[in-house]
């Protein structure tokens, strides 16, 4: 004791979040190793699978989604807010974002047509989108489907920035790969040429879809000052795109209001998990 205050004695545990697991696994694709985050639901698995939400840049945001998704999804009989099981697709680093998300998430362009870098360096390897979109599809979500009872009518891919252009990637060369996309303040400018050709081809080949699409596009309201006008590239896109809405298609538009490039993601998670259980947004 001292001045009558009693001395603690911490003892130093290690932190995890309860009820999720961490793989290390190399790609045969790609020939290099990602990080697996999976968050699993508590509840009793639903008849028909657990629902899943793919999520680019895990080191980034895995955390927060999956705390988010637990604590609204703890009464699903009252909010009809189900929870999903999280697979974060992260790279072998401490660092949030990893320069190789630059290849991972972008497809093949022409140099000159890629936007200026705002500090007027190289961009790092680029253009191995098509290489990683295997190997989500083929190797991920095998192994998920495996180890999990899933639900294959309720699966989702969430990407930001540049993983917002990778998701339309994947919409507009795998729709069936998933039944919800969410393009999170899309780097439309960095592929736009390329970006239109495919979405030009997925429009056209819509009337040969069975399964219900659906897209949702946000941004932040400051983003209309990025020097990319990513924020007008954007609202055009869905615009184009909700001209198509019908049985097989819906897309919708989300702005929020007083946010920018970063801190809208935290107010994306709640329209995110609100969109995957068909809520309105």
């Amino acid at each position: 004791m001292f001045g009558g205050i009693h001395m603690i004695h911490p003892i130093e545990i290690p932190f995890s979040i309860n009820n999720t697991e961490k793989y290390l696994i190399y790609s045969s694709i790609e020939k290099r190793k990602y990080h697996l985050l999976i968050s699993i639901p508590t509840c009793e698995i639903p008849p028909d699978g657990f629902p899943v939400l793919y999520l680019l840049d895990a080191n980034a945001n895995f955390a927060t989604l999956t705390e988010n998704m637990r604590l609204q999804c703890r009464r699903a009989t009252i909010t009809g807010l189900h929870p999903s099981i999280i697979v974060g697709i992260g790279y072998d680093s401490d660092e949030p974002y990893d320069q190789a998300r630059y290849y991972d998430f972008t497809f093949d362009s022409f140099q000159e047509n890629l936007p200026k870098h705002p500090l007027g360096t190289q961009w790092p390897p680029h253009g191995g989108g098509q290489k990683f979109l295997s190997f989500i599809v083929n190797e991920v979500k095998p192994f998920i489907e495996q180890k999990f009872k899933v639900n294959p009518n309720k699966q989702s891919l969430l990407g930001h920035s540049l993983g917002g252009l990778f998701v339309l990637f994947c919409l507009f060369l795998k729709p069936d790969a998933f039944q919800y996309y969410i393009a999170s303040s899309p780097s439309i400018h960095w592929n736009e040429t390329i970006l239109f050709e495919k979405k030009q081809q997925f429009l056209k080949s819509l009337s040969d879809k069975k399964e219900k699409i659906k897209l949702l596009i946000t941004m932040g309201e400051l983003e209309k000052n990025h020097f990319s006008n990513m924020h007008e590239k954007a609202n055009m896109l869905a615009s184009e795109m909700q001209a198509y809405d019908g049985e097989i298609l819906e897309t919708t538009f989300y702005e929020f209001q007083n946010e920018n490039h970063i801190t809208v993601l935290l107010p994306l998670i709640n329209k995110c998990i609100a969109f995957i259980n068909d809520k309105s947004i």
